[in-house]
């Protein structure tokens, strides 16, 4: 083998390193800036999860509030007649 070939063969594996080296750096980035998205996006659900709940809640309470005023509404409009003369 000649100079040639050797310095040709040396030149080929730091290539091949540096061309490693820097694929596993791009993944390394990739991985981490998807992770950051992904964790961005899970507290954004979380936070319309707790607002549909909150909602869900307001809604039973209110539901109460419309049952409790029909029932007075019914007990009214028997006292007075349902056109409302006595």
């Amino acid at each position: 083998m000649g100079a040639a070939n050797i310095v040709g063969l040396i030149v080929a594996v730091v290539g091949c390193f540096v061309g490693l080296a820097g694929w596993l750096s791009g993944r390394d980035k990739r991985i981490v800036g998807d992770a950051e998205w992904r964790g961005k996006t899970d507290e954004k659900l979380d936070n319309i999860q707790k607002g549909v709940s909150g909602i869900d809640s307001r809604m039973s309470k209110m539901e109460g509030a419309i049952s409790l005023h029909e029932t007075r509404i019914s007990i009214i409009e028997t006292k007075i007649g349902i056109d409302g003369e006595k």
